[in-house]
């Protein structure tokens, strides 16, 4: 079996070769792999399972300076300005380490009065086809590889609402039913559904949507907010990835920090097939397992604030036998893979643990 006949094997209920691997990087340890391996994309480096593919959108960033100013929201040279006004400022050189890829946040949206405001800024078309146009050719390069093709739509309504809104304010227009956020959330809503169609049309196995809804202590929101103004929105766009494929199973990947187990089972029920990132800080993988495993899949598991950073390559090393002990005495579903991006402080050594101890489990 190739990695994406053993993926969508596990998927169905089969028994698959070995635990399908991912390995998600921040680029001063891509650097560090670059210096040691010679490849700077830590997937092609180690041939973990999976290959990845996104939606392309025009920045127009002379728009939207425009039309920000018009609003009266002037934005400095120095503001990385994104898709859909989503703005950084890249802190002074040398001010961070070897953290340089830390962005400070701004939220341009956040002078925003009324509803009428937000209608005249330069929203891109999400159903233009121009931004879906290389996938297809992206994906069947990732399948010719034999990898999984995973096509990204993280950020898919809440975070990128918050990140151009503010989150305060954001949960103040909701609270204030003056429909600003709710116009935010209903287009962002549309372009994931696009997004998602398009993503299922260009072959994708796997379609990553998510919003961070948790804290390490529960939920971000409460449920109650979360069923009124999140839930119907994620439903709609998993309803329009399930219609748009069809009879071909695209398995949906859901991510949210922190420890949301209060809305597991609402996931689920609205076509979640796999959870990430399971930080072991908050959640436990095991209990996950023994109440959900028969519907829920799992991503993750190896925690990024304490084994790979802290522990030692024996501490990786036992955390993935954990793991693929759950495949094992539960036949849970399991991806394997650190539960945020690496950071630079975590050892190369403990890389290499993870990559070797993961690569050396097998169940044929």
């Amino acid at each position: 079996m190739n990695a994406r006949e053993n993926f969508h094997a596990m998927m169905s209920g089969g028994s698959p070769a070995w635990l399908p691997f991912s390995l998600p990087v921040t680029p001063p340890v891509a650097d560090l792999i670059e210096e040691r391996t010679g490849v700077r994309d830590a997937d092609l480096a180690f041939e973990t399972d999976f290959g990845y593919a996104w939606a392309s959108y025009p920045e127009d960033s002379v728009r939207w300076r425009d039309a920000l100013a018009d609003l009266g929201c002037e934005l400095s040279a120095a503001v990385e300005l994104g898709p859909f006004c989503v703005a950084h400022v890249a802190p002074p050189a040398g001010t961070v380490g070897r953290a340089y890829h830390f962005r400070t946040m701004l939220h341009p949206l956040e002078s925003v009065t009324c509803v009428a405001q937000l209608e005249r800024l330069p929203w891109p078309d999400t159903s233009d086809p121009a931004h879906y146009a290389a996938l297809a050719r992206h994906l069947g390069q990732i399948h010719t590889r034999g990898k999984v093709a995973y096509a990204g739509l993280e950020c898919t309504l809440f975070e990128i609402a918050w990140y151009v809104r503010g989150m305060d304010n954001l949960f103040q227009d909701l609270a204030d039913g003056n429909g600003i956020s709710d116009w935010l959330l209903d287009y962002f809503t549309q372009r994931s559904v696009d997004a998602g169609r398009a993503f299922v049309r260009a072959g994708a196995d796997l379609i990553g949507l998510g919003d961070d809804v948790g804290m390490q202590t529960g939920m971000l929101l409460s449920v109650a907010t979360w069923r009124r103004h999140l839930k119907p929105r994620l439903a709609r766009v998993i309803a329009a990835i399930r219609d748009e494929a069809g009879d071909r199973r695209v398995w949906v990947h859901y991510h949210s920090d922190g420890d949301i187990r209060s809305i597991v089972p609402e996931l689920i029920e609205l076509g979640v097939d796999i959870l990430n990132p399971i930080q072991p800080e908050c959640m436990d993988a095991a209990a996950l397992v023994r109440h959900h495993g028969r519907d829920l899949g799992l991503s993750g598991m190896v925690g990024t604030q304490t084994t790979m950073p802290f522990g030692t390559p024996d501490d990786v090393r036992r955390r993935v036998r954990e793991i693929a002990a759950l495949h094992l005495d539960h036949g849970a579903r399991l991806m394997l893979a650190p539960t945020h991006v690496l950071e630079p402080d975590v050892p190369f050594g403990n890389i290499l643990a993870l990559v070797e101890e993961t690569k050396s489990i097998r169940f044929d």
